[in-house]
């Protein structure tokens, strides 16, 4: 074997490895990332951890108290001012930022406790936000209607539709919706879908109802109290 033949082998050898190294080093960028997205949300996640904590003691020193209206869910619910659209409901406010199905099912007896009328239900987008699996969040949610109902079986349950978003979940809210709205009927549940009222031309959040792309603002808020009103002063 001459020199010249040595070297080519030993160039195409150096190219093939450069070529894999090339590869993996994109794939690992990718993977990084993919991870440091949803790492960054899980670090938001924690870093409410004391605010969430802080908010349930809060809740579980006051206790619903029987015939009261419960207004449950994540930092969306967290925001209304449940007690003053529906003063003369008794309205009580258990929304905590961040929460998930998980989240909400763990802490459901906290809600229970009364037992109230009424409990009004909106859960489920911070699930898309830190990809919990589409069936493990309608698992959770089958679990809060049935665990509602064994504890609390004259209490009324209004379970609402998750919102539209303006980011890549967006396309993971109509098939949530859809499972919600089945379990509801499965169980004779009242589901109530906002997506009609929240959506514009796009599909996306309505842009005149939100500030920044997932919570509604005091018009979106105003559109949720005006769709709940009739159907919680229905007797």
């Amino acid at each position: 074997m001459t020199d010249q033949t040595t070297r080519r082998e030993g160039k195409s050898r150096d190219g093939r490895v450069a070529r894999r190294i090339l590869t993996l080093g994109i794939l690992g960028i990718a993977w990084l990332a993919f991870d440091a997205h949803l790492g960054s949300r899980r670090v938001s996640r924690a870093r409410e951890a004391n605010l969430r904590a802080r908010v349930r003691s809060i809740h579980r020193s006051n206790p619903i108290l029987p015939g009261e209206t419960v207004f449950l869910g994540d930092s969306i619910t967290f925001d209304g001012d449940w007690e003053a659209a529906f003063s003369d409901l008794g309205a009580r406010n258990r929304g905590i930022g961040w929460d998930t199905t998980a989240d909400v099912l763990e802490r459901l007896d906290e809600s229970l406790d009364g037992p109230p009328a009424t409990v009004v239900l909106m859960i489920g987008t911070n699930d898309l936000f830190i990809n919990v699996p589409h069936a493990q969040t309608v698992r959770n949610m089958a679990h809060i209607l049935d665990h509602t109902n064994e504890v609390a079986p004259d209490t009324r349950i209004i379970v609402q539709s998750v919102l539209p978003r303006t980011d890549r979940y967006q396309p993971l809210v109509a098939p949530l919706n859809e499972a919600l709205s089945r379990i509801c009927n499965e169980r004779e549940l009242e589901f109530i879908d906002h997506t009609e009222h929240f959506s514009g031309a796009d599909g996306l959040l309505h842009p005149a109802l939100h500030d920044d792309g997932i919570h509604p603002n005091g018009e979106g808020h105003r559109i949720l109290v005006d769709a709940l009103r009739p159907l919680l002063h229905r007797t």
